[in-house]
């Protein structure tokens, strides 16, 4: 028999928490990397898309993964049944506020006499982008619950052919 080192559970879950953080970490990074360069350098996608490719592309691995694991998305607890609800919020009002400086700095020109279509403009952005996350989000909670309730079944039916 091979001789292993046997780690100490305490120490497994840290570092598994500190890679999950350095995860968390880079993520972020790479978000703000891309919005600087598209916003505040005008550069063009070819210059981000590694980037953009790589937060993305990393985002949709994780969300499968945990779907064909048949774990929770959002995690557990009361504070997972509101995740999609603020998420969708928040990311309602981050495109909000990027299309609205976006906006503002292109056609400031139209909007400096009728501030009313600014704000109009603001507020179906921000229905729109928030509509559209909680689909998305809610969507792939279907799903997610969907394949739980698969895998639960199977443990069942295998419980009861023992």
């Amino acid at each position: 028999m091979k001789n292993q080192s046997l780690q100490d559970e305490r120490i497994l879950t840290q570092r598994r928490k500190i890679n999950s953080e350095a995860y968390g970490i880079i993520m972020i990074v790479l978000l703000v990397s891309i919005l600087v360069q598209q916003f505040l350098l005008n550069a063009p996608f070819k210059q981000y898309a590694v980037e953009f490719i790589c937060l993305f592309g990393m985002s949709i691995y994780m969300i499968i993964r945990y779907m064909m694991l048949g774990l929770n998305i959002y995690g557990e607890g009361k504070r997972a049944r509101s995740i999609p609800l603020v998420n969708s919020i928040v990311a309602g009002i981050v495109v909000t506020v990027i299309n609205g400086v976006l906006n503002y700095t292109k056609y400031a020109e139209h909007y400096e006499d009728n501030i009313g279509l600014f704000i109009a403009t603001l507020a179906i952005t921000f229905i729109g982008a928030t509509a559209f996350c909680f689909a998305v989000l809610s969507f792939l909670n279907y799903l997610n619950k969907k394949k739980q309730e698969k895998i639960q079944k199977q443990l069942d039916d295998e419980e009861e052919q023992d």
